[in-house]
């Protein structure tokens, strides 16, 4: 790919989220033998029903001449009230759905030919407790849009469009507590908020940079963490245009020795850890930083894969999961899982090339994992 068409590429490849991560990751007792699958020839979806011993690939697509196999996958979501529903984002291919697991998928086709088949999904969010309402983050037919479904995923509508041609919308999250607050974060730099299910949109703040990612605090959600292309910030009261109401958090980064002010851009997450709010996840290349006092001040991680400092080749970080103090990252053809935030971790070999990048378990059984991998890219 060349000029603008691989710019968008990368885009997808390093964005999140939905998540990469969207669900939650439980992973069973770590099993560091041989896996029941032969590694694959190609990417896509895998599934795991025993906590990583076994996996299968799950890319049939039905009544394809093709499969996932082929297709970019830049986001996952799983619905947590029917767990056998799956939503996958692709880069420039439009979204697909399972309603049986992983066992077949099938490319959502818009009724109202407001979702293109040509979209790029970046994020998917599920209401809790309401299935039928889903929100993708996208770009759409070269335009910024979030997309919303009332009748989970036949009909969507432009919840919010960006001004700018190719400036997507990056994340979307449902507020924790209050299921009518929907957030949203764009490329043009934008976190910004609806109190009515994306009907109506008002902003928090401006930022000078693309919004990559955001957390909002589980136990208080006036509490908010916005990760940019040039820094991360904190705000308690909510956030507001109001620059004074903000936290600049990159100098306490930039202590550890670790990362530069010129790389904060490189930065490709935050995570807020399932229990305690205090503790917050960063991924940086090959490293994750974490704060364990409200982002005042913040240490490295010690992983079991290469850190920088051993090998600038080894598989990046997308993206921490956190789960009842659990804390699990995918790199390479791997997860690796700590059960206690870090101090020691444990490992499952995935039968897939590429990297490990987007997750998700059902959090009904957490035995069950998907993962979903693509080709490695250099930076």
């Amino acid at each position: 790919m060349k000029g603008y068409t691989k710019k968008i590429f990368l885009s997808a490849l390093l964005l999140f989220i939905t998540f990469s991560f969207s669900g939650c990751l439980g992973i069973g007792t770590s099993n560091q033998a041989g896996n029941s699958a032969e590694r694959s020839d190609s990417y896509g979806v895998f599934k795991t029903v025993d906590g990583g011993k076994t996996w299968e690939r799950k890319v049939t697509i039905d009544g394809g001449t093709t499969d996932l196999s082929q297709i970019m996958i830049t986001s996952m979501a799983i619905d947590p009230m029917s767990t056998n529903v799956l939503y996958l984002g692709t880069a420039g291919d439009g979204m697909y759905k399972s309603e049986n697991s992983g066992d077949s998928w099938y490319k959502i086709s818009d009724a109202n030919n407001k979702m293109r088949s040509t979209a790029s999904i970046y994020d998917i969010a599920i209401e809790n407790g309401n299935s039928n309402i889903i929100y993708a983050a996208s770009l759409n037919d070269n335009r910024g849009v979030l997309l919303k479904s009332e009748d989970a995923g036949k009909n969507w509508t432009e919840s919010y469009i960006t001004t700018q041609q190719a400036k997507q919308v990056n994340r979307v999250q449902i507020d924790p507590i209050r299921k009518n607050v929907v957030y949203i974060g764009t490329q043009q730099g934008g976190l910004i908020k609806s109190s009515n299910r994306g009907i109506d949109w008002e902003p928090i703040r401006w930022f000078s940079k693309a919004v990559k990612d955001f957390v909002i605090d589980h136990q208080n959600t006036k509490g908010i963490i916005v990760l940019t292309a040039e820094g991360i910030f904190k705000a308690v009261d909510g956030g507001s245009m109001d620059e004074n109401n903000w936290k600049d958090l990159t100098k306490a980064l930039v202590k550890t020795g670790k990362i530069s002010t010129n790389n904060i851009g490189l930065i490709s997450s935050v995570t807020i850890d399932s229990q305690n709010p205090l503790i917050v996840y960063l991924t940086y290349k090959n490293l994750i930083f974490v704060t364990h006092d409200g982002v005042n001040t913040w240490k490295i991680v010690e992983t079991i894969t290469p850190a920088l400092k051993s090998s600038t080749k080894a598989p990046g970080i997308l993206k921490v999961g956190s789960m009842d103090g659990i804390i699990y990252y995918g790199s390479g053809n791997a997860i690796y899982k700590s059960n206690n935030r870090g101090e020691t971790w444990s490992s499952f070999d995935i039968p897939v090339l590429g990297n490990v990048k987007y997750t998700v378990s059902d959090p009904k059984d957490h035995n069950i994992i998907y993962v979903g991998s693509v080709p490695d890219v250099e930076e």
